[in-house]
């Protein structure tokens, strides 16, 4: 049985349920012992933005799903490149997020023994 999974969330917050699904993966394997790891890339950094409004689309706070991560030290990366090429400055994220350069990527996915992408 694996032991550590990597979950690459590359879908924007709301309209879909992939990135909170991403999210609540991410908790309930590292909840139940696995050592997890969640990489917010591509369309996935907007998942980091310090201000969103769930309650305007009527969905619950993928901002929140995240931070609860943190309870489990569940280490939450940003891509650097991707926050770049979006035009998002870093002082819009919301804290605990660790932005990292695309080039770490491939470092964390050899690290885990599971890779899933949301």
């Amino acid at each position: 049985m694996a032991e550590s999974t990597l979950v690459l969330v590359t879908r924007a917050p709301y309209g879909l349920e992939d990135a909170f699904a991403g999210l609540r993966m991410a908790l309930a394997m590292s909840v139940n012992g696995m050592t997890t790891s969640v990489v917010l890339i591509e369309d996935g950094v907007y998942n980091g933005l310090g201000s969103q409004k769930p309650e305007a689309v009527r969905m619950p706070s993928n901002a929140e799903a995240t931070k609860e991560l943190y309870d489990f030290d569940v280490p939450v990366y940003v891509v650097k490149e991707d926050l770049a090429s979006r035009g998002i400055e870093e002082s819009r994220l919301f804290e605990g997020l660790k932005v990292i350069p695309a080039s770490e990527v491939k470092k964390l996915v050899s690290e885990h023994e599971l890779v899933t992408t949301f």
